[in-house]
């Protein structure tokens, strides 16, 4: 598959991604769940959704619950989005934000 394809293929199941977590999923209220990035693998059988969550605290529970919906949201993109093979999908906290603070924290320290 050509290498400029994946970056598109993935953009757009982001998008339907998003756009199933909010049409498909009933999430507690005063949580709020971003689809941050989508990486696909070359062969389109597995995806890896990167999502930022907040707040923190529900991050852990909220995550534990898109992948037990993952099914739903499949089925969602299996509908919306044509592909030949529905990505098989895993959910994963977005953490480059924390990464980032930490390194700035150590830089400081260097200080």
């Amino acid at each position: 598959m050509p290498a400029e394809r994946m970056p598109k293929i993935n953009e757009l199941l982001r998008a339907n991604i998003a756009q199933a977590i909010r049409e498909e999923l009933e999430i507690p209220l005063g949580t709020v769940v971003s689809v941050i990035s989508v990486s696909t693998s070359a062969d389109l059988h597995y995806a890896k959704a990167y999502v930022s969550i907040v707040p923190d605290e529900k991050s852990q529970a909220i995550l534990g619950f898109l992948n037990r919906h993952t099914k739903t949201i499949q089925a969602f993109l299996a509908d919306k989005v044509v592909l030949r093979n529905t990505p098989k999908l895993q959910f994963m906290i977005d953490d480059i934000e924390q990464k980032a603070a930490e390194i700035d924290r150590l830089l400081d320290n260097l200080k």
